[in-house]
């Protein structure tokens, strides 16, 4: 696939556009003081985000050796939309250079859109709030687990959307899942490397592409 055919790009959200971490962390650990279960390390939410906020649950419960059965997994989600939503937007920032990368991209005319395990609810509330400059084609979160990436149900979406094939169009995503989402779906694979997940577990899922900044990926633009 060739990178001058892109006229397209979707980003992931946590870990890609926005360090959502700190504030991860503060709102999962309250969902389980309030189960009387003790909290986790940032380290560990590192590992186990990005597969959405129940499969999160499911690995924090399982690490902790509590009952792990879907009612609870579904009271921990519930619990934590009501603690996430204190907190949100507290600590969570665009990384440095993704609005200097929004500006080239917008400038070029390139159709961007955001595609993100979280809640559809906040993913559009943190993209109002904190992206909210920049013009996307689509913002899409979870609404039910069947279609979280890697399913590439959603990225299709986008790209009839963006009224692009999907080989004109570029997944860019800090994890495993955004890559295999990529290929799942016949577009060009981005892994990005300044986010939650590890340099070997990006290169171990075989991207098309590997950045280390959005400086570099401004440059590997401008240079095609």
């Amino acid at each position: 696939m060739s990178f001058r055919k892109i006229k397209g790009l979707i980003f992931d959200l946590d870990g890609t556009l926005l360090d959502t971490l700190d504030d991860i962390t503060t709102a999962g650990n309250n969902v389980l003081a309030r189960l009387g279960i003790e909290g986790i390390s940032k380290d560990l939410y590192r590992v186990f985000v990005g597969e959405g906020t129940s499969e999160l649950f499911r690995k924090i419960l399982a690490y902790r050796n509590s009952l792990n059965d879907e009612d609870k997994v579904k009271l921990c989600v519930k619990l934590m939309r009501e603690e996430y939503s204190k907190v949100c937007l507290n600590s969570t920032r665009p990384y440095e250079g993704i609005p200097e990368l929004l500006d080239y991209l917008q400038s070029r005319g390139m159709r961007m859109a955001v595609l993100s395990n979280k809640s559809h609810e906040f993913t559009q509330k943190l993209i109002k709030e904190l992206l909210g400059k920049w013009s996307f084609v689509e913002v899409l979160g979870v609404r039910n687990d069947e279609d979280r990436k890697p399913n590439p149900k959603l990225a299709m979406e986008i790209s009839k959307k963006m009224g692009l094939n999907p080989e004109e169009i570029c997944f860019v995503g800090d994890s495993p899942t955004d890559i295999e989402t990529a290929k799942n779906a016949g577009m060009l694979s981005i892994g990005v490397t300044w986010g939650f997940k590890s340099v070997s577990e990006i290169e171990q899922a075989s991207p098309d592409y590997i950045f280390n900044s959005p400086y570099e990926i401004i440059k590997f633009f401008k240079d095609c």
